[in-house]
Parts: structure tokens; sequence; C-alpha cells
């Protein structure tokens, strides 16, 4: 549906205009600037300046928020499917407190957890995806640095908690895992990260 100005709104907002036309051309600010010579240069100096400082600030690179690791990060335990918590600089997979996997891998990995509310009790928290160093980008159990986003998603695999498929985080895949972390729920609530206490 296209946006329709009424006519007699359209006749004031011309006749607002008209009278702002006739109060600045009355001033005669343009005719005094243009009459000096040196109100012409500083006038030039000044929009110079706001130039470069529209400029700079529009070059500058978008500094996203500082996150802050804590010691201790989430782990899901593939075992039992309960959260625990461990040093934030390991990637995992760790050793869980159920023990080993049926396979005898490790079965704690490292778990973004999520809540619907700023201060969650446990079962207010959810696992929105699992991650572990991704292999073919050859990144070791040193968990990556979670600052620079790019190269956390350039070397991290996800999975959602109730899927077996791990998928690079830059990939389709694990673009739209990510995604679905940022979409409301059916409420309207934005889901918000979680950090161990």
């Amino acid at each position: 549906m296209k946006l329709r100005i009424p006519d007699w709104l359209g006749y004031e907002l011309g006749h607002k205009i008209e009278w702002f036309q006739d109060r600045y051309a009355r001033l005669g600010i343009r005719e005094a600037i243009n009459d000096n010579p040196r109100t012409v240069t500083t006038v030039a100096c000044v929009s110079v300046f706001l130039l470069i400082v529209v400029l700079a600030v529009i070059r500058r690179p978008a500094s996203g928020l500082d996150y802050e690791e804590g010691r201790e990060a989430w782990f899901y335990d593939m075992n039992t499917g309960k959260l625990f918590t461990a040093s934030s600089k390991k990637a995992g997979p760790i050793e869980a407190p159920s023990g080993p996997l049926p396979d005898g891998g490790p079965a704690g990995f490292r778990a973004n957890v999520y809540s619907y509310v700023l201060d969650p009790n446990e079962a207010e928290l959810f696992v929105g995806f699992l991650e572990k160093p991704n292999s073919d980008a050859g990144s070791g159990q040193k968990a990556a640095d979670r600052s620079d986003f790019d190269e956390w998603a350039r070397v991290t695999s996800i999975r959602r908690i109730d899927s077996d498929d791990w998928a690079p985080a830059t990939s389709s895949a694990g673009e739209d895992i990510m995604a679905e972390m940022a979409r409301p729920n059916p409420k309207g609530q934005t889901s918000i990260y979680q950090v161990p206490r």
C-alpha cells in the first residue's frame, strides 16, 4: 500500500516551506557570506573539516562489543545430556564427568548456552549448539579467540545437540544454526548468550 499525503496537508507543508524560504531570503545570509572573502574562506574551511570528520567516522572499522571470556566455559556431556563447566581455554572435546563415549572418545563438547532472561536459573538455560575445532582448518585443542568472530568461525565446526552432523561455522548449514539463535522465539524474546558464573 502506497503512502499518500492528503491534499490539505501537502498545501500546508508547501506554505510552511515557502514561509521558511522567504525568511531565509530576507535574512540575507548568503549575500553576507559572499560579500566577505574571510567569511567565505572560514565557511569553506569548516565545511572541509566537517567532511574529513564524517569520512573518518565512516571509514573507521565498526568495533563490535568487547567479548570477555570468563575463566570457565559451558560443556555438554554427550552421555548424560547435562551441562558442566571447565576451563574456557579448552576447545573440546574433553573428558566429561560421566566418562568416555561408547567409542572411547571424550564426551564433553563445548556448548553455546543461551536463555531468554537476563539472570537465568539452571532450568532457564538451553544449549543453542555445540562446537569443536574444525580438523580441516588445522586447529588444535586450544580454544579459538572468541573476540575475533571471523577467526573463530574459520576454525570451528558446530552442530545442534539433536543432530549428529557437524558443519563448519562458515558454511551455510553453520550460518543457519547460528542465525536460529538470533531469531526471536514465538513470544518475541531474543536469546541471550550465557557464560558460567
